[in-house]
């Protein structure tokens, strides 16, 4: 079951979506409607949403198949807006944590959601505090 958090606004003012998921095959999926929901009264581009809505799937993904995290925690997604141009996005797992490696350039099969990440947005990187904190900053104009 999905524990919705939606706080409003966070201590600087800005609008933020917090949920919690379970690590299921479906939280990816959950966390995309969320994303949808959470831009509908919003202004943003829509290829800016698509882009958000497959990253976030992506990492969503990434800490339901490869967490080595208690499968009864929750995989937290946090998205804030940090002003009329920027988006950023933290998916944060009880995981031990990973160091991003470089795509080897093979051109099939999986592997490529953080390639995708780092192709789309401005900044990003894995933090290791308190578990695995997998962010991601996307222009939202």
């Amino acid at each position: 079951m999905m524990a919705l958090r939606e706080g409003g606004r966070d201590a600087d003012g800005a609008p933020i979506l917090r949920i919690g998921l379970p690590r299921t095959p479906e939280a990816p999926s959950v966390a995309r409607a969320a994303v949808a929901g959470f831009f509908e009264r919003r202004a943003i581009q829509p290829e800016t949403l698509s882009t958000l809505r497959l990253l976030v799937s992506e990492l969503v993904s990434n800490a339901v198949l490869h967490s080595d995290a208690p499968s009864s925690s929750d995989i937290q997604l946090h998205v804030r807006v940090l002003d009329e141009t920027a988006v950023r996005v933290e998916v944060i797992d009880q995981g031990a944590g990973f160091t991003p490696q470089p795509q080897s350039g093979v051109p099939y099969g999986g592997g490529y959601g953080l390639y995708l990440v780092q192709k789309q947005a401005t900044h990003w990187g894995v933090d290791k505090n308190d578990g695995t904190r997998v962010w991601f900053e996307l222009p939202s104009q």
